[in-house]
């Protein structure tokens, strides 16, 4: 008999975010029913600083997952899409609106008190910095957060220069490990792909979202009934 896969939605903002992820979960939690959504122009909207307009679409595109696909649960993978943000669309909605990077943050956090984040598109840095002195407020700690950015490997990125964009971001995680600090988080989705690259070199632990999310999921959707 053949069980029934439960459904989630993926809304994206890049789709740098949607290989990584699911060849990720396809290998790991192949029990889930995966249907993305992607708006690249979103990018372009957070970048400008343009707040209203952010969410009135991440909402269109929950309300579109929610008609359409019926999702147990919906996943935001962007992580320039602020924890509160993603709090406030969660209570317009009757399934959980997760975000993707903060149970990523608390592992980070457990991990010491000067965190290095590497990012590839700087908006990033803001919401990926606040959501990490959240998680250390939860965890009643203080630490300290050393950036690190490399925007020419994002670009390298969406321009297909998968080499490129692994050495630029592998050169910004060596910089942050030379600053003493006692972890790394990748800021973004994207920046996955990378990480066995990054693994031979790496003295500190460095973490993405893509382990940290799947056990939030299961922890969210609870047994299946």
């Amino acid at each position: 008999m053949t069980e029934t896969k439960r459904s989630i939605a993926f809304i994206h903002t890049s789709p740098a975010a949607v290989g990584p992820l699911m060849q990720f979960y396809a290998e790991a939690a192949p029990e889930l029913e995966i249907t993305n959504l992607l708006d690249d122009g979103l990018l372009r909207l957070l970048a400008a600083g343009r707040s209203d307009d952010v969410r009135r679409r991440l909402s269109e595109m929950l309300r579109a997952a929610e008609e359409t696909y019926e999702p147990e649960l919906s996943m935001i993978t962007c992580s320039s899409v602020s924890k509160e943000l993603t709090d406030s669309l969660a209570r317009d909605f009757d399934f959980p609106v997760l975000k993707i990077d903060y149970p990523m943050a608390r592992r980070a956090v457990s991990a010491g008190r000067r965190i290095g984040v590497a990012a590839t598109f700087p908006p990033t840095l803001v919401p990926t910095s606040r959501l990490l002195r959240e998680a250390a407020k939860e965890a009643g700690v203080e630490i300290e957060i050393v950036e690190e950015v490399a925007p020419d490997a994002y670009k390298a990125l969406l321009a297909n220069d998968a080499a490129t964009h692994d050495e630029l971001l592998s050169s910004a995680v060596e910089s942050l490990q030379n600053k003493d600090v006692s972890a790394v988080v990748l800021a973004q989705v994207s920046m996955a792909r990378t990480l066995p690259l990054i693994e031979r070199t790496a003295r500190v632990p460095v973490l993405t979202s893509l382990h940290t999310s799947l056990e939030a999921i299961r922890e969210a959707l609870g047994p299946s009934t």
